[in-house]
């Protein structure tokens, strides 16, 4: 782990130094450009002062006559016809330069600069300074302002510090309001003095509030609802093993077992179904997509429940109305579509019909399951998917209310909605479940419009 605000205050000093660096570096050299322009400038109009001088002068000249003794300027004055030369220091005769003008020399290895004329009688004038003394004069024309400069790195990085930690102190705040926060606390976190930098984490933190929330309150329900469900069965089951255990004849006992055994297996039902449910909710619904033939599907799954319909009296058959390949989880598909079948069975009477019938409508998958059975009332259609309603007159008629809430469940897992039409022949009810195809399934659907619209 490491500290934003420690890397973000480094990273400011660290350019902040730099800057001031690069700064200081184009101060000095501006400034050392100006003396240098200067210096070069009295050179110049020293060595023309001194153009007047004939050969003849030369050899009455004395040191310090032309300038003062401390002065850092070197002049010599050499005719080139007699060779005698004049220089105003106890030193080395400064070389001859080649060309008149500035040139930089060196004198016992350090650098000077060399400014050279000559008059009209012929004397080569030349004055020359040390480019050290150039160097002192920069530094102490800069320094004035280099100083506050320097000075005001640790100012600017003090204030950048307060900012950047009073920037800071909207997250922490954040950071200590859900620290104070209980367990069962779901509320969202209030913008209110939020930077804007920070509303896009904590708006991501509210939705997984909201989702947390809704999560803990479906599992609230699925808990209250199966104590609630359970509660009679098992009742059931108590009382029915007092009666199994009071029987005095074994024909007694046996109808009595065989009740039992009837309200285990509901119990058992209604118990798997309820787990079922469970797997269908939030956060545990991440399961494999992969593309399906729904026919496929719906016929391995007639295979399965023809037995049970047969023992019923009921013909159960498939449909393809057309090609259908969707993207979803096999499991939780079958499970969809064996619940309607096994609904449609427990409801349609003897002699009845059932038909799966797969296809594309609007470019989405349709799964239907018909009966001819009763059907269900308009005024009940609405809440026909929600968990343990049932549809008045049907107690008597085994079910736990689980099974049409678990298709809604996976049809909208899948993206899908469910919605109720009329049944066979105009009689029962029609479960209708569309959800998306595929992008290829769609593709072929249109081509095949296209191809029927040109043979028109």
């Amino acid at each position: 782990m490491f500290s934003i605000r420690k890397r973000l205050l480094a990273s400011v000093i660290v350019v902040l130094l730099f800057s001031t660096f690069c700064e200081g570096l184009a101060t000095y050299f501006a400034v050392q450009q100006q003396v240098d322009r200067l210096l070069d400038n009295s050179l110049k109009q020293v060595a023309l002062s001194l153009n007047s001088i004939h050969s003849g002068e030369i050899p009455f000249l004395k040191k310090g006559a032309l300038l003062p003794a401390d002065d850092s300027l070197v002049v010599q004055i050499h005719d080139p016809i007699s060779g005698i030369t004049f220089i105003s220091r106890n030193m080395e005769k400064l070389p001859i330069a080649e060309r008149t003008g500035f040139s930089d020399i060196l004198i016992d290895g350090r650098p000077w600069r060399l400014y050279t004329s000559q008059n009209f009688t012929g004397q080569i004038v030349e004055v020359a300074q040390p480019a050290v003394l150039r160097s002192e004069v920069a530094i102490k024309t800069a320094k004035p302002i280099l100083i506050p400069l320097v000075v005001a790195v640790p100012v600017i990085a003090l204030i950048l510090w307060i900012f950047i930690r009073h920037g800071f102190s909207s997250l922490e705040g954040a950071s200590r309001a859900i620290a104070r926060r209980s367990p069962t606390s779901l509320q969202p976190l209030s913008m209110k003095g939020m930077p804007v930098e920070l509303a896009p984490l904590v708006n991501s933190l509210n939705d997984l509030l909201a989702r947390l929330s809704d999560s803990f309150k479906l599992q609230s329900r699925f808990a209250s609802d199966a104590a609630h469900e359970l509660r009679t069965p098992l009742t059931a089951l108590n009382l029915q093993i007092q009666l199994a255990e009071r029987a005095k004849t074994e024909e007694a006992k046996a109808k009595a077992f065989g009740r039992l055994k009837e309200g285990i297996k509901r119990a058992t039902r209604l118990v798997t179904q309820l787990l079922t449910m469970a797997r269908l909710d939030p956060d545990n619904s991440e399961k494999p997509m992969a593309p399906l033939d729904l026919h496929a599907l719906a016929t391995s799954i007639q295979d399965e429940i023809s037995v049970v319909a047969e023992q019923k009296g009921i013909e159960i058959s498939t449909l393809e109305k057309s090609k259908a390949i969707v993207f979803g989880n096999k499991d939780a598909l079958q499970l969809m579509i064996t619940n309607l079948c096994d609904n449609a069975i427990r409801y349609t009477p003897k002699g009845g019909h059932i038909r799966i019938a797969t296809g594309i409508e609007d470019g989405n998958g349709i799964v239907e399951v018909s009966d001819d059975g009763p059907g269900i009332p308009e005024s009940e259609r609405a809440r026909i998917f929600e968990r343990f309603y049932r549809v008045e007159g049907t107690k008597t008629i085994p079910g736990t209310g689980i099974g049409l809430a678990i298709v809604r469940r996976v049809a909208e897992l899948h993206g899908g909605k469910p919605s109720l039409e009329d049944g066979l022949d105009g009689k029962g009810i029609t479960f209708k479940i569309s959800f998306p195809a595929t992008q290829k399934q769609r593709s072929e659907n249109q081509d095949e419009a296209d191809d029927e619209y040109s043979d028109n």
